[in-house]
């Protein structure tokens, strides 16, 4: 990636798509459901949008879960849980990387899948699991239309996703780091992105 791409900020465009953004937060949104929040856009067309928060954990442990489902843990298992998003909450989702795939994977581009199964469970208790994944609770989903209204209305900033962020970066820093590999300082944006 270039520097250029990595300053790059977009907006959607009515023939564009924000598949494999992220979707920073403003502060008009503090108090709400996505106060703080950094989510990947995992699908985005003209039938709606779907992604997943990917800086807020949920107090539950990866390892009990996996218990909880009966699947046996060969290998220590320490990962997050996130709290993806407010629609289905109780829906366990796999984001993570291609080189490992189930039956029920969804190449969504990028290098990256989304697994709905326990497959993919199993083979992580095994050991045997994608080389990058996140484990997530639920999602946030757009109608048609509702994601461009959001963001003529200064409720996101959209910014090119990486990889590293995604993986590698610890949660609790995704949203500033992502915010600043942009040029975007969050604690100076009012209400609008074009008053800071």
């Amino acid at each position: 990636m270039t520097s250029a791409d990595a300053t790059e900020t977009s907006q959607v465009s009515s023939q564009g798509s924000l598949e494999h953004h992220f979707l920073l937060a403003m502060p008009s949104q503090i108090g709400s459901y996505f106060g703080d929040t950094l989510i990947y856009l995992c699908r985005h067309n003209a039938d709606g949008a779907f992604g997943l928060i990917v800086n807020r954990t949920l107090e539950l442990d990866f390892a009990d879960l996996l218990r909880q489902l009966n699947i046996d843990l060969a290998s220590t298992v320490d990962h997050p849980v996130y709290a993806g998003g407010p629609v289905r909450d109780e829906q366990g989702l796999v984001l993570h990387s291609d080189e490992c795939r189930f039956p029920e994977s969804d190449p969504i581009g990028n290098g990256l899948c989304l697994t709905l199964s326990t497959d993919i469970l199993s083979a992580i208790g095994r050991g045997e699991g994608p080389r990058q994944m996140l484990f997530s609770l639920g999602y946030a989903g757009w109608g048609a239309g509702q994601l461009e209204d959001e963001l003529a209305a200064d409720a996101w900033v959209a910014v090119r996703a990486t990889a590293d962020l995604l993986f590698d970066v610890p949660s609790e820093v995704r949203l500033e780091l992502a915010a600043q590999r942009n040029g975007i300082r969050l604690n100076r944006l009012g209400g609008h992105i074009g008053r800071c």
